[in-house]
Parts: structure tokens; C-alpha cells; sequence
């Protein structure tokens, strides 16, 4: 690799004694929130959203918010919305993204004579579009039991057929019996638009080639959770880490054991094994893209603005040289990013699929680096640099037949 630090200096300094909170867990069902109206003029909208939440959880595939009262609460701070209750999809998607929320189910009770009624809709927050209606259901405001039931029906109407849809941070489902064990942990990365490059949080510790930082849009894409292992590189090529070692002409091995990333890999070869596993699964992985990459280590639309992927202390988030004891370590073994993303600082360099080349100041939707070059990007710093080289925006290049000790790769998957 080629050094682009005036200063390479390996820091001998105490690390910091006192633990840090793991700050998020890692999401991986659609939240759905309720929002009950009542126009009935009993006094039972609390005692519907506790059925209707317990309803919703019963369908296994959602978390809901528990308590109706925190989404009336942002509601009453809209003008109007305390009167009338009168809020379109629109509104409710906008105060649906404050809450983080996917789903708002709204319910509606109404009079009609000496009877009460339940109507309800479904509302997707991040398109405000109309997922689903429920017939209105009638019901026993003094009977518990039919109240109950009847939010079930509403509840069943609503979601029943409906598959959930997989979320940032989600892992991939998939079916033991049917994968290949070469095949990796993946999460859903959601697309959206971030400003690429040196950005504030890295407190004037960028170089040249992270500037001019600019707008980046990318689309939907999963991304691995973990760096590939030993063990999946085996399964795949058939060759070991002391066979890569031989071909790379090293000396010295840098952690060995089958949940170890995998290192002493070209970029050549890493087209290789992603040609093979496609072969293998019918599946398209890839490099994923230094866009992709640096977005995901940011924390896609979850991101906190964190210097390095998963946190300002780098001692939580990554083996480098002054935690490594001079090599890997398994896969995982620190805190991970707010997307549940481990290791995008830190432990080995990952491969991206780009030729390395300047930064436009334009935004850009999809970027591919350029078309040609002599060093392909890595990204992310290892167990052998300083905290310097792991920021989220650091830069890095090798030539695309280099192996080295601390040098590996990550995949990346469009659609599954």
C-alpha cells in the first residue's frame, strides 16, 4: 500500500480503562405505530391502543409502540390536530419518520346511534402511501373480551397477507439448509443521500484525497455484516490462509481459525471467489462500491456522525494497531455500527470494487469510480495502522494483484 500519512507513528499510549455503552441495538423487524381517534366521546382510546398493540405483536413479524399516547403526544404539537383529529397520510408519514417508525396504523371510533364502530388504515411512513384499509367493526364498549377481539379483526384485516419487508440493520433471512456455507451474514443497507468525504465529524484529520466532500446518493443494497472468514474463502476456493500466505511469499501468519477474516488476498482472486459463490447460489455478489462502503460504515439513514463506523472511541469499535497484539481477530468481536455492521474499521483492509481516483465536487447518484487505474480502493484501516487511517472517510489503495497481511474484503449484494 501506498503511505499518504506525513506521519506513520504506531501509538504506545494507555488505552482508555472505562467501558462505553453499546449505543443501539440492532433493528430488525418493521416498528409499527398506533394512532387511535376518538370520536365516540366514552373515553376507551387508551384501552384500544393496548389491544391494538397487542395485536399487532401477536402477528410476529412487527414491533410496536406500546403506548398510543407518545404518537398523540407528537400529533398535539401540530396546529390544528388537538381540535380535529383531521390528519391526512401525508401528516402522519411526516411524524411517522420523527418517530423512526416504518408503519402508523390509524384507528378510528366512531358513534353511530347506540353503537360504536372501529375503521382503520395503514399508512407506509416512507412513501405516505395507503398500504391497507379495514372494514369498520362493531363492538361492546362495555364488553373487554369483544373489544379485544374486535381489535384482532381489525388488526388481522389490515396486516393479514402482508409480508414484511426487510429494514436498515435487518439481517437477511435465509434458510440453513439451503445456503452454501460460503455464503455471508448480509443486512439491507436502505439507500438514500449523504455528503461523501472528509465531513466535520473528522475534526480536520482528512487527506487531500477525501476533498472536495459531496452529495452521494445511492439505491437499496445489502451489504455483509462481517468480513468474509477463512472458513467461507475455504469453502468456496479450496485454498487455506497458509496456501494464500505461500502465494502472497509471506513468512508470518496474522490469526488463523475458520471465523478469522480472510487475508493474503488479491483483488483478482476476490472476483474469483465471488464468480464462484455466484456460480454456487445463483445469487449476484460483488465489491460493494466505496459510495456503498463509506455510506454503510456511516451508518446509512441511521447514522449518528460518528468519526469511525460504530463510534468516536475508536478502543470499542476496531482492532487496530494499538489494541490488535500485532493481528486479526475474530470476526465481530467489537461493538458494531448503527446498522449492526462490524469490523468497517479496523481488523482488515476491505477491497471496493473502484478504480482509485480524485473526488468530483458534483453530486452524483451511484458512483463507480473511474474507469481505469492502477490501484483498486480499500477502505477501513487494520489491525497494522494507527487510528489515522480508520475513519470512515480514509482512503486507502492497493495495485489489484497485491496480497498482504492485513488485507481482505467484505460483499455486497443489489437484490437478493
Amino acid at each position: 500500500m501506498r503511505i499518504k500519512k506525513t506521519f506513520f507513528i504506531l501509538l504506545t499510549s494507555v488505552l482508555l480503562l472505562f467501558p462505553f455503552p453499546f449505543l443501539q441495538a440492532q433493528q430488525t423487524k418493521e416498528m409499527v405505530a398506533v394512532y387511535t381517534i376518538d370520536n365516540s366521546g366514552d373515553n376507551i382510546v387508551e384501552f384500544v391502543g393496548d389491544f391494538l398493540t397487542n395485536a399487532i405483536v401477536k402477528q410476529g413479524e412487527y414491533t410496536a409502540v406500546e403506548r398510543t399516547a407518545q404518537f398523540l403526544a407528537e400529533l398535539n404539537k401540530e396546529q390544528d390536530f388537538q381540535r380535529t383529529g383531521a390528519v391526512d397520510d401525508s401528516q402522519i408519514s411526516r411524524l411517522g419518520k420523527n418517530m423512526g417508525v416504518q408503519l402508523v396504523c390509524v384507528v378510528k371510533i366512531s358513534r353511530s346511534a347506540d353503537q360504536l364502530f372501529m375503521s382503520a388504515r395503514l399508512v407506509d411512513v416512507e412513501t405516505a402511501a395507503l398500504e391497507s384499509t379495514a372494514r369498520p367493526v362493531r363492538f361492546d364498549p362495555n364488553d373487554w373480551n369483544e373489544i379485544e377481539t374486535s381489535c384482532e379483526k381489525l388488526v388481522g384485516s389490515m396486516f393479514g397477507g402482508r409480508t414484511s419487508r426487510p429494514i436498515m440493520g435487518s439481517s437477511l433471512p435465509s434458510s440453513p439448509s439451503r445456503r452454501h456455507p460460503g455464503e455471508p451474514d448480509m443486512v439491507f443497507v436502505q439507500g438514500g443521500t449523504f455528503l461523501m468525504g472528509c465531513t466535520a465529524e473528522q475534526g480536520g484529520d482528512c487527506d487531500s484525497d477525501e476533498s472536495p466532500n459531496h452529495l452521494v446518493t445511492v439505491s437499496d443494497f445489502y451489504i455483509g455484516k462481517y468480513e468474509v472468514t477463512q472458513a467461507q474463502w475455504e469453502a468456496v476456493m479450496g485454498t487455506s490462509i497458509s496456501q494464500q500466505r505461500d502465494k502472497a511469499g509471506g513468512s508470518s501468519f496474522y490469526g488463523v481459525g475458520a471465523n478469522y477474516p480472510m487475508y493474503y488476498v488479491s483483488w483478482h482472486e476476490v472476483q474469483e471467489f465471488i464468480n464462484r459463490l455466484n456460480a454456487l447460489t445463483g445469487k449476484q455478489y460483488r465489491l460493494p462500491t466505496e459510495a456503498e462502503w463509506e455510506y454503510a460504515a456511516r451508518g446509512g439513514n441511521q447514522s449518528r456522525g460518528y468519526k469511525y463506523s460504530g463510534g468516536n472511541f475508536i478502543e470499542q469499535v476496531a482492532w487496530f494497531s494499538d489494541n490488535s497484539g500485532g493481528t486479526t481477530h475474530p470476526v465481530g468481536t467489537k461493538s458494531p455500527n448503527e446498522l449492526g455492521l462490524y469490523d468497517m474499521s479496523g481488523n482488515v483492509w476491505e477491497w471496493c470494487y473502484d478504480w482509485y481516483g480524485s473526488y468530483s465536487g458534483t453530486q452524483q447518484t451511484n458512483p463507480m469510480g473511474p474507469s481505469s487505474g492502477l490501484y483498486h480502493v480499500n477502505r477501513g484501516g487494520s489491525w497494522l495502522y494507527d487510528a489515522s487511517f480508520c475513519p470512515v472517510s480514509f482512503r486507502g489503495e492497493y495495485a489489484p494483484a497485491d496480497r498482504d497481511g492485513d488485507l481482505g474484503f467484505r460483499l455486497a449484494l443489489s437484490r437478493y
